[in-house]
């Protein structure tokens, strides 16, 4: 079992102590946190996003990882890019899965790392943007990648550099739960196409090694904003419908 760690110094003595600093200082505009935390002591908490939502994505996301992975989530190596303040991460490790996550953010790093260590979890916690070297060497039987690819990228700024880390995660995971959403949001990803389902496949038909992608939901978390959450994986039978591929094929 992997030792609960996190790679940076946290501002916290206590539970209750991290508690009182969102209630007295909360995050987001709309919330005390983006996302629910996965623990008794922050279910208090408002969060700006939709909660339910986030909690129907949550059981999604599970469910689509026992069907694809062999061995279930008991012992399951997975990478969280973008963890935000750990919903993911944390509801993964409770289940018996190894998470390494990363996440930049200056409230939400400091708040992950300390709950890692706190909780001693199966949790390695990067308080920094992804890096390819700190992944070096390192396999992964499921990597998560939600809503993140266009900060990443910086609205396109950085495209050349995301679309890089995206095929190295890639190439380092059995499969990829992908999310992204086109023209809303701060920092999002443009484009001119009107079937954005279908260019979201086609750049990740060429921006990953995977061969298979299925579409698991539309995600709605944040001010009616909706995004594409997909299973990306080599396995054939995890691929979109008939239908959907049919879909994917009409390029306007």
């Amino acid at each position: 079992m992997m030792k609960p760690s996190t790679d940076m110094p946290t501002p916290y003595q206590s539970i209750a102590e991290l508690v009182q600093d969102l209630e007295n200082h909360p995050v987001e505009q709309g919330g005390h946190i983006y996302h629910p935390i996965p623990f008794p002591e922050f279910s208090h908490l408002k969060t700006s996003s939709n909660r339910d939502e986030v909690l129907a994505k949550g059981r999604c996301v599970e469910q689509a990882l026992r069907l694809v992975l062999p061995g279930g989530l008991s012992g399951a190596k997975i990478l969280d890019v973008g963890a935000n303040a750990g919903f993911y991460t944390f509801s993964l490790a409770q289940a018996g899965a190894t998470v390494t996550a990363f996440e930049p953010h200056p409230r939400y790093a400091p708040l992950g790392g300390f709950l890692a260590a706190e909780k001693k979890l199966d949790v390695r916690w990067h308080g920094t943007a992804f890096e390819q070297s700190a992944v070096r060497g390192q396999r992964f039987d499921a990597a998560l990648m939600f809503s993140v690819f266009q900060w990443m990228a910086d609205g396109g700024n950085r495209l050349e550099q995301a679309t890089a880390d995206l095929r190295a995660i890639s190439e380092i995971s059995g499969c990829l739960v992908f999310e992204l959403g086109y023209n809303r949001g701060k920092s999002c990803v443009k484009t001119n196409k009107l079937n954005h389902y279908a260019e979201l496949i086609r750049f990740l038909e060429t921006a990953t090694v995977y061969k298979h992608f299925q579409l698991l939901a539309k995600t709605k978390l944040w001010r009616g904003a909706s995004r594409y959450l997909v299973l990306c994986s080599h396995r054939p039978e995890f691929k979109d419908s008939a239908f959907r591929r049919m879909q994917r094929a009409l390029k306007f």
